[in-house]
């Protein structure tokens, strides 16, 4: 074994409390998420220390290896799995439980990682408020990498030279390296970086190198110490500096991966200053129990924040994981890591397999009875039902058999009528329809409904690599030229996701068009602006339209605001703060507004933003039913409200009817 590093156990200290924060809400340390990273730094480092050493000496088990890796991991996971399981019964929807299920499943077959990825889950989303084992996903990239390192590494040694050793892992490093910062800064696709091992790959990899001595020796201890406070002086500086919004992992992951990487290297030569700060009784203390820590903490997290609203959620998260972390460590962790330390009756493998069959067992059953509904009552459940949004007997098929658009084509209103108004958009026109749907049967108008999953309609405008939406909004804009009939254009989407440059999960959302010189925020702006100005431009005979877009609630309460609400009535909660969303804390609208004021064609606007939120503030819910189905779109009741400001439109603009003598659906052809 190598020797015992006290500075490190203080290093894993200043890692995992500052993810606790992090997730506890402490704004003041925004970065705090880049703990993992210094964990990796510590793993690569750790492992790859052992594993060289057992090789020199000859005594590299491949057996012994993975046995104390499963020691070290998996008892303590199964006991955070099958306590989750258990807990989530009583506070968990059945949608809910069914996800944490399935993750659970994922982690006992160490892919959390990819299954978060596939699931459109991100690390900084709104959707993490319900998903209590998000965290296992660090774990999944550490057990695929002891999975494919160690023999790879035994290789290495075994069969080349050093400077061989050394080449093929710098070439490693670089290449993940150059993958994350492509798909972070180029790509814009954050999510697949900073989930999958081969993107996270380089972070363990720079520990490695470090076991490998690619940094040269320190001879003087006044050097030690100024590498150390620079290595810690990185770290914080990313914690207090980066936030949720940055770029991550990519180039930003690079300052606190190098700050662990001084910190360990100079406590490797010299004890400085902040070895001995870090190697302090209270930091050891923490380190110690910091597996166990980062195990609890995002459970304890989730459902508290589930089952309470209080300015003091943040001490008692923390205190609840402190306390499960010191007795998990003691009755756990150590007599599994150690057998023989406590009684014999912990700590074999035999009950490692038990925990694991019992965790399979009340996973798969979870799946089996789909979450177990019969836990609701019935007067409750049926506010979970997630209706689609469009009017009941829409009239609907694919717009066009391009393949990977994956657009509908629907008729609005009375159908006995030729089209004259079109409403254009993404999902959030979408859940606009019934509002123009119910006007036009009120005022006895026709109308068509062209929509796409993610596509605004600016013309155009793209984001690089996915050239969906601009093929989408070309055969759009085709349609209506070829339908003179169509007079009247209602342009709606989620305009705040390229407004703004990221969507309601915090991830980037950068576009381009044929003039973008460089992509970023700011160019983002310009880009908005200009594929405006041409669907404005190329529709300024048809009466375009644009409507208002809807408070982006989920910023307040969650992606799943209705799971929120029939939670609090699930439970009997009668003093939880009622579910009223504050426009005052949201600048977009008026940003937006100013935009739109300055085109040389002046589009008439449809605010529905007074008629959702009087007095500046947003209910949820109306007539005990959900005005949102989530935390950006109306539901199919809530979009009703908004049908007395269309029909108000129709009535003063005289949207005109052409008679058909006999009804037809033949529009819907595209």
């Amino acid at each position: 074994m190598i020797k015992y590093r006290p500075d490190i156990d203080g290093l894993r200290a200043i890692a995992v409390v500052s993810i606790v924060l992090f997730h506890t809400g402490f704004d003041w340390i925004s970065g705090g998420f880049v703990g993992v990273d210094i964990f990796f730094v510590i793993s690569g480092f750790l492992i790859s220390s052992i594993i060289k050493k057992d090789i020199e000496s000859d005594s590299f088990s491949f057996r012994e290896f993975y046995l104390r890796r499963i020691r070290r991991i998996i008892p303590m996971l199964l006991v955070v799995l099958f306590c989750s399981l258990v807990v989530g019964y009583f506070i968990l929807l059945p949608d809910e439980y069914m996800a944490m299920s399935r993750s659970s499943l994922a982690a006992l077959g160490f892919f959390p990682n990819i299954y978060f990825w596939l699931n459109s889950t991100t690390y900084f989303g709104l959707d993490i408020v319900t998903t209590p084992l998000l965290h296992t996903w660090s774990l999944g990239v550490e057990e695929q990498f002891y999975l494919l390192f160690p023999a790879c590494f035994f290789v290495l040694i075994k069969f080349c030279k050093p400077q061989t050793v050394k080449l093929v892992i710098v070439g490693a490093w670089i290449l993940s390296l150059a993958a994350s910062i492509f798909l972070v800064d180029v790509a814009a696709n954050s999510k697949l970086a900073f989930y999958l091992l081969p993107t996270r790959l380089w972070e363990l990899l720079t520990g490695v190198l470090l076991t490998l001595n690619i940094l040269p020796g320190i001879r003087h201890r006044l050097t030690a110490n100024f590498i150390s406070w620079l290595g810690i002086a990185f770290i914080l500086g990313t914690m207090f500096s980066l936030d949720d919004n940055s770029a991550f992992p990519g180039l930003n992951a690079l300052i606190p991966v190098f700050g662990a990487t001084l910190l360990i290297h100079a406590g490797s030569y010299h004890t400085t200053l902040m070895t001995r700060i870090l190697a302090n009784k209270l930091f050891v203390g923490i380190g110690l129990i910091s597996y166990s820590l980062y195990l609890w903490h995002w459970p304890v997290t989730v459902f508290t924040t589930m089952s309470q609203e209080s300015e003091y959620n943040g001490v008692l998260i923390i205190t609840v994981s402190l306390i499960l972390s010191c007795i998990s460590y003691r009755l756990i962790e150590t007599p599994f890591r150690k057998p023989g330390s406590a009684s014999r009756l912990i700590g074999g493998y035999q009950q490692i397999g038990a925990i694991a069959v019992l965790v399979i067992a009340v996973s798969v059953s979870i799946l089996g009875y789909q979450g177990f509904p019969k836990r609701i009552p019935e007067t409750v459940s049926q506010l979970m039902t997630h209706n689609n949004p469009l009017p009941i007997g829409l009239e609907c098929r694919h717009f066009t058999e391009q393949a990977g658009i994956e657009a509908k084509i629907c008729l609005l209103g009375d159908t006995s009528n030729t089209p004259s108004f079109v409403l254009w958009g993404d999902s959030h026109a979408k859940a606009m329809a019934n509002a123009l749907h119910l006007a036009a049967l009120d005022s006895g108008k026709t109308g068509v409904l062209i929509t796409s999953h993610g596509c605004r309609p600016l013309l155009g405008v793209y984001r690089k690599g996915k050239r969906r939406c601009l093929e989408f909004n070309n055969l759009t804009i085709q349609y209506i030229q070829e339908q003179p009939k169509l007079q009247h254009i209602f342009l709606a989407g989620y305009w705040r996701v390229p407004f703004n440059s990221y969507g309601y999960d915090n991830s980037n959302f950068l576009i381009v068009d044929d003039q973008t010189q460089t992509r970023s925020a700011q160019e983002n702006r310009q880009v908005f602006y200009r594929g405006m100005k041409r669907t404005l431009d190329i529709l300024k005979d048809r009466n375009p339209v644009i409507i208002q877009d809807i408070p982006e609630i989920g910023s307040q309460f969650g992606k799943s605001v209705a799971n929120h609400y029939v939670r609090r009535l699930w439970k009997n909660h009668t003093d939880f703060r009622e579910l009223v969303y504050l426009t005052q804390y949201d600048e977009f609208d008026g940003q937006f507004k100013q935009m739109m004021s300055q085109y040389p064609i002046k589009p008439r606007l449809i605010e529905v933003i007074n008629v959702l939120c009087p007095q500046g503030q947003c209910p949820l819910r109306k007539h005990g039913r959900m005005i949102y189905s989530d935390g950006d779109h109306l539901s199919r009741f809530g979009s009703s409200l908004l049908a007395p400001t269309f029909l108000d439109y129709f009535q003063q603009y005289n949207v005109s009817n052409q008679i058909q003598s006999e009804p037809s659906t033949s529009q819907l052809s595209g």
